[in-house]
C-alpha cells in the first residue's frame, strides 16, 4: 500500500480515536443530553405525529431509543476502528488477531478514562460489546478485501495475506 494510503487510514483512525476519547470525556448530564437531542431527531423521523404524542409517551419513546441509540453507537465506532486497524495492519502476520486486539484494548482504556468522568462509569459489558463491533469491523475489512482481490487476480498466500 502505498504511503499516502497508510497515512490517509492512520489520520482516520487517529481523529476516530480522539472523538471517542472526547464523547467519553463528556459529563453524565451533558452525555445524557447529546443522546437525548439525537432520540428526539430519530423519534420525529420513526413516529408519525411524534410531536403530537402526550409528554409522558414521549419520554418512554425517547428512553426506549436512548439504550438502543448508545449501544448501536459503542458497536458501530469500535466496528470502524476495527475495519481501520486491519486495512493498516493486513500485511502484518497475525493481522486479525492484532486488529481485534488493538481494537478491544482501546476500548477497555476508554471504558477506564470513563471511570474517572463525573456521573460516567466504565462498564465490562461495554468493553465486549465494542469488542465484538471490532470483531465486525475486522472481518468486514476482510471478507471485502478477499472479494477486491480476488477480482483483481492476486493470488492468496495465507489467509488475509495477498500477493499480486
Amino acid at each position: 500500500m502505498k504511503k499516502k494510503h497508510i497515512s490517509f487510514l492512520l489520520i482516520l483512525l487517529i481523529l476516530l480515536m480522539i472523538v471517542i476519547f472526547y464523547l467519553s470525556a463528556q459529563p453524565a448530564d451533558e452525555s445524557t443530553l447529546t443522546s437525548g437531542r439525537f432520540c428526539r431527531f430519530a423519534a420525529r423521523i420513526l413516529f408519525r405525529n411524534f410531536h403530537s404524542y402526550e409528554e409522558s409517551v414521549q419520554k418512554t419513546i425517547i428512553e426506549g431509543l436512548t439504550h438502543i441509540v448508545r449501544k448501536a453507537a459503542h458497536f458501530t465506532e469500535y466496528a470502524v476502528m476495527g475495519f481501520l486497524w486491519y486495512l493498516l495492519l493486513r500485511k502484518k502476520q497475525n493481522n486479525i488477531i492484532l486488529s481485534i486486539g488493538a481494537t478491544a484494548f482501546y476500548a477497555a482504556s476508554d471504558e477506564l478514562h470513563q471511570r474517572f468522568v463525573a456521573g460516567r462509569s466504565g462498564q465490562i459489558s461495554d468493553v465486549l460489546l465494542d469488542a465484538c463491533g471490532g470483531c465486525f469491523g475486522v472481518m468486514t475489512a476482510f471478507v471485502l478485501l478477499c472479494i477486491i482481490y480476488c477480482c483483481t487476480d492476486r493470488n492468496v498466500l495465507n489467509w488475509g495475506t495477498w500477493k499480486k
